[in-house]
């Protein structure tokens, strides 16, 4: 279980730096709120999300 959580941990981390890296003001965006301009609805058990599916940035 822990070797479980380190890793979720560590991808995050990982994700994290790669957001950065694309995008440096990434996260500064994300915390200025929501605007969305379409109302998603989509299968609450989907394996692919809503962003991967419509080439989107999350929010």
């Amino acid at each position: 279980m822990t070797e479980t959580i380190q890793l979720l941990l560590d991808n995050n981390r990982e994700w994290v730096a790669e957001q950065l890296q694309e995008d440096k003001s990434f996260f500064d965006h994300m915390a200025e709120g929501q605007h969305p301009k379409f109302l998603w609805i989509g299968c609450s058990d989907s394996r692919v999300p809503p962003d991967q599916v419509t080439k989107t940035k999350p929010g």
